[in-house]
């Protein structure tokens, strides 16, 4: 079974709304209208490998940076896939996107590695082959959620992040 990582864009006033009433993440994020639109992301399996390049840390990992795997608040105990949802506010996710810039591509590169990943036990470095056959694939998705992250920044939204 696949962990797929997730990022969903909401405003404030939704995100309080679901951590004032955790049992409605589940009918919000699955509903068939969540599906579509630029509002979601999903960043596959890379979302584990991406933490602990960015972070260094398997599961551990402080705010901001940590926002993929350690961090946020959670909306309940509300399971949406694997745990809860976690919820950054608007004002958060602005730390997210300027913590993120100062990660440039090159840097994601240099710091990549399958040794280090298998080593850390990072999913899903298991299936994992090489450096160079696998890091196109972590880099696409680094980049997608960057990209993500400071357009909601600029939206001003805040962020529900998500393993399912």
């Amino acid at each position: 079974m696949s962990m797929i990582g997730n990022l969903r864009a909401v405003s404030d006033d939704v995100l309080q709304e679901l951590l004032a009433s955790p049992p409605k993440i589940q009918d919000f994020l699955y509903s068939e209208e969540a599906e579509v639109g630029e509002d979601h992301i999903d960043i596959d399996k890379a979302w584990h490998a991406i933490h602990f390049v960015v972070t260094g840390g398997s599961w551990e990992g402080d705010f901001p940076l940590g926002f993929l795997v350690s961090a946020g608040a959670p909306v309940g105990e509300e399971d949406v896939g694997y745990g809860p949802a976690r919820a950054f506010r608007s004002d958060e996710v602005l730390a997210i996107q300027a913590a993120l810039s100062t990660v440039s591509d090159a840097e994601f590169v240099r710091r990549f590695s399958v040794a280090a990943l298998k080593e850390a036990d990072v999913y899903p470095s298991f299936g994992c082959a090489s450096d160079e056959e696998e890091r196109p694939y972590f880099l696409k998705n680094f980049q997608i959620l960057k990209a993500f992250v400071a357009r909601t920044a600029a939206q001003k939204k805040a962020l529900l992040v998500y393993v399912n």
